[in-house]
């Protein structure tokens, strides 16, 4: 199987995301490539991936054989690791382990350990450069790209973070065979996101595929993490600040986030913003945004993929309450991203009060 190679446009910022079934020295060697000179190389590792994964160790290894000083520091596994206290334990150790300003990061995980991994570059010693190896289908084609880095607060989900793009991205396929099947299918949803939004072929392909397939192929994997990540690129080089379009990108993510704080994260990011679209397109259609063919389109697709679809059931006046802290509002409104075909959208300011009576009257 071919390498593809996206290019994230930033001008002297620019980057690429590499996908394939890339082995250790090849990954170490792009890595060693973008990230230049260096003092030394932290590597931060979701422990449970560490655990998981023959990969890993070969990878550390092909790092320490190229740049000085790698060392390895475990993240607690899974969203367990996105909050300030986490981050304050890596930085602290950065410190103690004497990185400086010519040191860099290496995030090698999910979705929530790429994010640790660049929460932490971009305020330790002010900004410090820094590479992604996302493991998780969801981090290859959403997490690792766009240099928007986050942790959690009680009150919501990313609230504190920063703009804080990597040198370079390598997604390795090989990863992907010892995902468990149920993070697979949470990955599909935000690959259905990009279809909505962006690129309408994109659900054809995935209608097409096998209800409950995983792992994926290589060759099905690498078209759908190159397509998700080509319109993410697209969109984070004409907005990288989310001043504007950048915000569609947050398809599903409105009252997806906050179902997934609701639950104790115990709904997969994926499987919440696969809800969240939903909501969103049910929203969306009650003001002649979209179609209930679209809506039925969306939930099959979903159900095809292995998702849940039982919205109604999970939402509260609680859950609806967390959306009102959501980092999208704008003064008393929150921003939605409504679908009106596949391809098309529309941003539009909804009142808290219009979104409750929706959900909870209808």
């Amino acid at each position: 199987m071919s390498l593809e190679k996206v290019g994230v446009e930033l001008g002297a910022r620019r980057y690429d995301v590499r996908i394939g079934a890339i082995a250790p020295a090849d990954a170490a060697a792009a890595i060693a490539e973008a990230l230049g000179a260096v003092t030394g190389v932290a590597v931060l590792v979701d422990e449970a991936v560490g655990a998981r994964s023959p990969r890993v160790g070969p990878l550390v290894e092909a790092l320490r054989a190229r740049l000085p000083n790698v060392k390895r520091h475990d993240l607690r596994a899974g969203e367990a690791c996105k909050t300030l206290t986490e981050v304050e334990r890596t930085t602290q150790w950065l410190a103690e382990e004497g990185y400086d300003r010519r040191g860099a990061v290496v995030g090698l995980g999910g979705g929530a350990a790429t994010d640790h991994a660049g929460f932490a570059a971009a305020v330790y010693l002010r900004g410090v450069r820094f590479a992604l190896v996302p493991t998780t289908l969801l981090a290859m084609v959403d997490a690792s790209v766009g240099g928007k880095t986050a942790v959690d607060l009680p009150a919501g989900k990313n609230l504190v973070g920063a703009f804080h793009q990597p040198s370079a991205v390598v997604a390795d396929l090989g990863f992907l065979q010892t995902l468990p099947a149920r993070e697979i299918r949470a990955g599909l949803a935000e690959v259905v996101k990009c279809g909505f939004i962006a690129d309408a072929q994109l659900l054809t392909i995935l209608e097409g595929l096998p209800a409950g397939e995983a792992p994926l192929p290589d060759s099905t994997a690498a078209e759908l993490v190159a397509r998700a990540v080509r319109v993410k690129a697209e969109v984070v080089a004409e907005d990288e600040t989310e001043s504007g379009r950048r915000a569609i990108l947050n398809f599903g993510h409105t009252v997806g986030h906050a179902l997934e704080a609701a639950s104790g994260y115990g709904l997969l990011h994926g499987e919440a913003v696969g809800l969240g679209m939903l909501a969103a397109l049910s929203l969306g259609e009650a003001r002649g945004l979209g179609t209930p063919a679209l809506t039925s389109r969306a939930r099959a697709l979903l159900a095809h993929l292995g998702l849940p679809v039982d919205l109604r059931p999970r939402l509260s006046r609680e859950v609806l309450g967390r959306v009102t802290v959501d980092k999208k509002r704008r003064g008393g409104a929150i921003r939605f991203v409504f679908c009106t075909a596949p391809g098309e959208t529309k941003l539009v300011d909804v009142s808290p009060d219009e979104i409750a009576a929706h959900f909870l009257t209808t």
